[in-house]
């Protein structure tokens, strides 16, 4: 289970370990920085959670997300979420929290789940159940990759904002 992001308080970081701690039997990577870092290792270490690894910032995402079964994200909020159309875009599934950016790039039951901020029990059952059911895995895997293409590609955004831009000017 992969998770890039920055390390501050929108990301809302330590709901990801709240999360690995139930779930044991997954490995969670982290990727990124930030202020947040030195405290979330501390956190790790004195809470004795010991399948989340912390790998910093890397150039190479694809690199691990490619390795990766499922995407989660447990911002408080988001804009554009870039690192979900990442995930998308080589057609993981998406566990992410029902929030602004999120609820405008997953569908929920299609392409990803919801869950409601805060309710680990909800995330780690919408985890379990697509790891564990190999024809929803590749259902929901297959309809991330399928709205990445259909909405998200880097000409459909061009042309997205190009055509909002010429509406506005």
């Amino acid at each position: 289970i992969i998770s890039i992001c920055r390390f501050v308080d929108q990301k809302n970081i330590f709901e990801i370990f709240k999360i690995a701690k139930k779930l044991k039997i997954y490995n969670f990577i982290v990727l990124g920085e930030g202020y947040l870092f030195n405290e979330a290792k501390n956190f790790l270490q004195s809470s004795n959670i010991q399948n989340v690894y912390l790998f910093g910032d890397k150039t190479d995402v694809f690199k691990y997300l490619y390795e990766s079964d499922l995407f989660l994200s447990t911002s408080l909020y988001e804009g554009h979420p870039i690192s979900i159309l990442e995930a998308m875009s080589i057609g993981l599934p998406i566990v992410a929290s029902k929030v602004t950016g999120n609820i405008d790039t997953v569908k929920h039951n299609y392409s990803g789940f919801f869950y409601k901020l805060g309710d680990i029990n909800e995330a780690c059952n919408h985890i379990e159940r697509i790891l564990q059911n190999s024809d929803l895995k590749l259902k929901i895997s297959n309809n991330s990759f399928f709205t990445h293409r259909k909405l998200f590609t880097s000409s459909k955004m061009k042309n997205s904002y190009s055509l909002l831009y010429k509406k506005y000017k």
